[in-house]
């Protein structure tokens, strides 16, 4: 089995995606694209212009939620979708939230086309404002059971939230005591910690 994962430094839904591969010990080659790329030879792989993509055995899918899916119904063990029900609806609006709530208001290619009169500091600056407001929201609808966002494991909603976070400290947001913890409790674990790109 060949796998392919496409993805650029810095982004955090290329994040999410080698994060699962590397939990699942599922074995690929990773192919960094260039921002000249994106907008020109990548587009024959991904239309959309965006990573992540991954190609498995020459199927080649996009948007880093769907691929996890993928991930998680071909290589269903060890699971980060949840146990039952509850939890895997759960984990999936955690999921949501911050795909449609959070990244894609902050994303450099809608804020480039929304604020285009905005210099790259001041961009950065509000990406890392708007992050932090809304994890602020859903600080009060995690770790419920115990330091993991949803449930007792670690599920594909801790890699959303830790990762989201991390682009709000790269964009020089102050740090947050409880997603600080939140961070230190995932990487206690030593699967989640020793896959985590």
């Amino acid at each position: 089995m060949e796998v392919l994962l496409y993805s650029t430094k810095g982004s955090n839904s290329s994040e999410r995606v080698e994060w699962v591969l590397n939990f699942k010990r599922i074995v690929y080659d990773r192919i960094e694209v260039n921002s000249d790329e994106l907008i020109t030879t990548y587009l024959d792989i991904n239309p959309f212009g965006y990573v992540p993509s991954i190609s498995v055995d020459g199927s080649v899918f996009s948007e880093s939620m769907a691929i996890i899916e993928y991930l998680e119904e071909r290589f269903p063990h060890p699971t980060l979708l949840g146990k039952n029900l509850n939890e895997k609806t759960y984990i999936r609006r955690v999921c949501e939230y911050i795909n449609s709530s959070i990244h894609s208001p902050q994303n450099r290619t809608v804020l480039r086309f929304m604020r285009p009169e905005l210099d790259e500091m001041s961009k950065r600056e509000l990406r890392g404002e708007w992050i932090m407001l809304c994890l602020e929201k859903l600080s009060t609808s995690l770790c419920n059971e115990s330091g993991f966002s949803v449930g007792n494991d670690f599920s594909v909603a801790d890699i959303f939230v830790a990762s989201i976070y991390k682009k709000a400290l790269q964009h020089g947001c102050v740090k947050n005591d409880f997603y600080d913890k939140h961070l230190m409790y995932i990487r206690a674990n030593e699967s989640a910690e020793v896959s985590e790109p």
